[in-house]
């Protein structure tokens, strides 16, 4: 009798434990997911990390595309960036980034970069990033001043 009391004992707590942590086996694990922490646009490009791609505009003319690009790779990567301008013409712009380097337009104190995006403030515009062996086409959010937090940001665009 005390054998069987001790076998149903043991299988009623192996139950409680393993039916309260089984959720660990098929929940889904949010923080796992792959997703840019901030308004800007994100993407990896072969070894070219792309990271938070914002296009700013006063709306009066003063415009300013930020972004980064890590390179993580051991070589220096060549890339480029296609997008359309105001008039619906193509243009491009190429850059080098240095082995394990970084490069900064508009973050840590680094001026943003001129560009002529066409689209209004709220719009998603397509720029294409590609280097020699890769590319990804790239939403890119265009904002003003509408939200607090990109009031500073806004307002330098026009000592650039």
């Amino acid at each position: 009798m005390l054998i069987r009391r001790a076998i149903l004992g043991s299988a009623i707590a192996l139950t409680a434990v393993f039916s309260t942590t089984a959720c660990n086996f098929t929940s889904h694990v949010a923080s796992l997911d792959y997703y840019a922490p901030s308004d800007g646009s994100q993407a990896d490009v072969g070894r070219l990390k792309v990271r938070n791609l914002i296009y700013f505009t006063d709306n009066n003319g003063h415009t300013g595309f930020f972004g980064a690009f890590a390179n993580s790779g051991s070589t220096e990567i060549t890339f480029a960036i296609k997008y359309k301008n105001k008039t619906g013409q193509s243009e491009y712009r190429e850059f080098n980034v240095g082995a394990y380097q970084l490069l900064n337009f508009g973050y840590q104190e680094s001026k943003p970069l001129q560009l002529d995006l066409a689209g209004n403030p709220g719009d998603m515009v397509n720029v294409l990033v590609y280097t020699e062996s890769d590319e990804a086409s790239i939403n890119v959010p265009i904002m003003d001043a509408t939200l607090p937090q990109y009031t500073d940001l806004v307002a330098g665009l026009s000592s650039n």
